[in-house]
């Protein structure tokens, strides 16, 4: 690209970013930052972050035959619950990127159906989504004899890259120090966040702030999820253990037991990436999260806590 195809283009990006609609002061202020120091290279990339549209929630699963609507949390044992309630209702509807007020203005009758979903810990969820993201870039020892293990990994890589491609920042992560940390800036916020760290409470919260029927946790699954069977007359069924650690659902029944050294080497990677200062960050960056966590906990993960008891 010559200089004058350079700066047309650096223009005409440049105006495209003055009128748009920012959902974050902080972001507002680092755009400024930007232009007035010719940072076009990322002004650019700030620009693909602020024209995404805010995040509307994972998928949401509405059963005419059992009369419930499951609201998705992802990195809370997603996989495992949707395979499992398709097995139960092959027929369910799958909705994709609508909020649950959308998904009752498309399914009225859903209203009056049972609403569930699950939560996590949010220093965990984060964890898990920051061991995820890692993962695109785990290098292998890779030889001739291994060409489908490097096409895997060139995917992968690829996929990483276009991930962090949309979140300013993001591409400069490289610990989980740095990944708390981003979180706490307007790029790493619920403003522009990707529903694998959106706060759960958004998440799974209708539109005027009611949360569901009923809310199980992760650290109780099997039985907070045989609860959630038998009040829809759902069959009694084990939940598979999908795209997971064994540090996050330890014990869980239907899948083969974590060895020893497994356990106390997945124990010991958390501690070691929960340092003080990271929980402090998470705790700054997840507030209600871990006051609707608490509240579930004290619940016993058996129903939905007061929106009352959330306040404050």
């Amino acid at each position: 690209m010559n200089f004058g195809r350079m700066l047309k283009h650096r223009l005409k990006m440049t105006a495209a970013l003055a009128p748009m609609p920012f959902r974050h002061r902080g972001g507002t202020g680092e755009i400024v930052d930007a232009l007035a120091r010719r940072r076009f290279q990322d002004l650019g990339r700030m620009a693909r972050t602020v024209s995404r549209a805010p995040g509307l929630g994972a998928e949401k699963l509405v059963s005419h035959k059992f009369r419930y609507l499951w609201i998705c949390n992802p990195k809370v044992a997603s996989r495992s619950i949707a395979a499992t309630l398709f097995c139960m209702d092959p027929d369910a509807e799958v909705i994709f990127d609508r909020t649950i007020s959308q998904v009752y203005a498309m399914r009225p009758e859903a209203r009056s159906y049972y609403s569930f979903a699950f939560i996590r810990h949010p220093f965990d969820r984060a964890l898990s989504w920051y061991t995820h993201m890692r993962s695109w870039y785990a290098r292998g020892d890779f030889s001739l004899e291994h060409a489908n293990d490097i096409l895997l990994h060139l995917r992968d890589l690829a996929q990483g890259r276009r991930f962090a491609d949309n979140f300013f920042g993001l591409a400069e992560v490289d610990s989980f120090d740095d990944y708390c940390a981003w979180l706490n800036t307007p790029w790493g916020s619920d403003a522009f966040a990707n529903m694998h760290f959106l706060s759960q409470n958004v998440q799974i919260r209708l539109d005027d702030g009611r949360l569901p029927d009923f809310i199980g946790r992760l650290e109780n699954i099997d039985e907070d999820f045989e609860r959630v069977a038998a009040h829809v007359g759902m069959p009694a069924a084990e939940l598979p253990r999908l795209n997971t650690m064994p540090q996050r659902m330890p014990g869980r029944r239907g899948a083969p037991a974590p060895s020893a050294q497994a356990l106390t080497a997945a124990r010991a990677e958390r501690s070691a990436l929960l340092t003080a200062r990271n929980e402090a960050l998470l705790r700054r960056r997840y507030p209600a999260d871990l006051k609707l966590h608490e509240s579930v906990s004290e619940a016993g993960g058996r129903a939905r806590p007061s929106d009352a008891a959330l306040e404050g």
